[in-house]
């Protein structure tokens, strides 16, 4: 009898425990299930970077710098976005860029071919008056005076890169295609090609990368002077596309503020 009683009054404790239970909030109902809210995580622009000095720094460096850093944050930032630098070679940075790997690529020469993969975003981020000019070696047999004497010569190249018409369209002279500039002079010191082609602006910083002094190797007579429009530019596979137009025109808004003046005034670049 005595268990009896016992076993009755166990049950009507469970039952009064489990009645209590679902009166309660979700959030008492057990002590696992209360967990602090989760902050939202800040949308992210890949930003494909290669080294270029004076205007790109991605190596010897504690973190990435440079003109791209400087006009993308705020604008980016307006956005809602923040930046994350993708180190990366320049013929790799634009196959990423293709592939939809990389939101944006920066300093980029606008044209056709590339226009099926990007969306160049106006204005320009840079604008400068410079030349594509030519290295061989002190001692080469041959002068380069007009672009007719490269017949028969290899020329180092920058993978993927676009100079000038007369000389991305010729077939006269074989290009050895380079990760970058740096590499292409130190084809040049080494034997191994006849000429490197740089932008004269950029030619310092290259030499510097290449362990090599100015006078190491001899710039020839014959160069291309033009002016130099540098671009922002969006994959058109990012998975962020859709915000281009967006980013554009507070890049537009910036530019009328001023921020490009400053900045071109930082880096040394005179406007064409």
């Amino acid at each position: 009898m005595q268990f009896r009683q016992s076993l009755l009054l166990l049950a009507s404790f469970l039952l009064l425990l489990s009645t209590f239970c679902c009166l309660l909030p979700p959030a008492y109902a057990a002590d696992n299930s209360s967990t602090p809210a989760q902050p939202r995580k800040q949308r992210v622009l890949k930003l494909g970077m290669y080294h270029s000095p004076p205007y790109y720094h991605t190596e010897d460096v504690k973190k990435p710098a440079g003109l791209s850093l400087d006009i993308l944050t705020p604008v980016v930032a307006a956005l809602g976005y923040r930046l994350e630098v993708v180190p990366c070679p320049f013929p790799r940075c634009l196959k990423m860029a293709a592939q939809g790997e990389l939101d944006l690529v920066a300093g980029l020469i606008n044209n056709q071919e590339r226009q099926k993969f990007l969306y160049f975003l106006s204005p320009p981020m840079m604008q400068f008056h410079s030349a594509f000019v030519f290295y061989s070696r002190p001692q080469a047999p041959f002068k380069l005076t007009q672009l007719a004497e490269l017949k028969g010569r290899t020329v180092a190249v920058m993978r993927d890169a676009v100079y000038f018409p007369d000389f991305d369209n010729s077939q006269i002279f074989t290009r050895v295609k380079v990760p970058s500039e740096s590499v292409a002079l130190d084809m040049v010191a080494m034997g191994r090609v006849d000429y490197a082609i740089t932008v004269e602006k950029t030619a310092l910083g290259s030499f510097q990368d290449a362990g090599l002094q100015v006078s190491d190797l001899k710039r020839q007579p014959y160069f291309q002077q033009q002016n130099i429009d540098g671009y922002l530019a969006f994959s058109r596979l990012s998975p962020n596309f859709a915000i281009a137009k967006q980013l554009e025109a507070e890049l537009q808004l910036q530019a009328r503020q001023g921020l490009l003046d400053t900045l071109w005034v930082k880096y040394g670049l005179n406007h064409p």
